[in-house]
């Protein structure tokens, strides 16, 4: 007998097309915060090599940089110390991903950088 083109497969087909759409959604959505992460790190790495000494100018320029970035960085949350030869920079911040409403984390950032 000969089966009809619809009557193996579709259904499993369907389910698996959408299960890989929801996985890369889900990838996709947890990965913009820690991608914005590593940036703000690196992007701050380079203005720690730039600006030697002025704590105001990098403290400006990080907050800069986060706000490109879309990174919820306050003032009180944005430490620059300096030691005798080091630099050194420690931000705090949390994202909350959202998954339609149904389902939220929250995300907690600590960047570390010294130079």
């Amino acid at each position: 007998m000969k089966d009809k083109i619809g009557d193996k497969g579709f259904i499993k087909g369907f389910f698996t097309i959408l299960l890989l759409v929801a996985v890369v959604f889900v990838l996709i959505s947890f990965g913009k915060p820690y991608l914005r992460y590593y940036t703000l790190g690196s992007q701050t790495r380079d203005i720690l090599k730039m600006e030697t000494g002025n704590i105001d100018i990098i403290r400006v320029k990080i907050k800069e940089a986060a706000k490109e970035l879309n990174i919820p960085l306050k003032d009180k949350d944005l430490e620059v110390t300096l030691d005798q030869k080091t630099i050194r920079v420690k931000a705090t911040w949390s994202e909350t991903v959202d998954f339609w409403g149904y389902y939220r984390k929250k995300l907690d950032f600590t960047m570390n950088e010294e130079y």
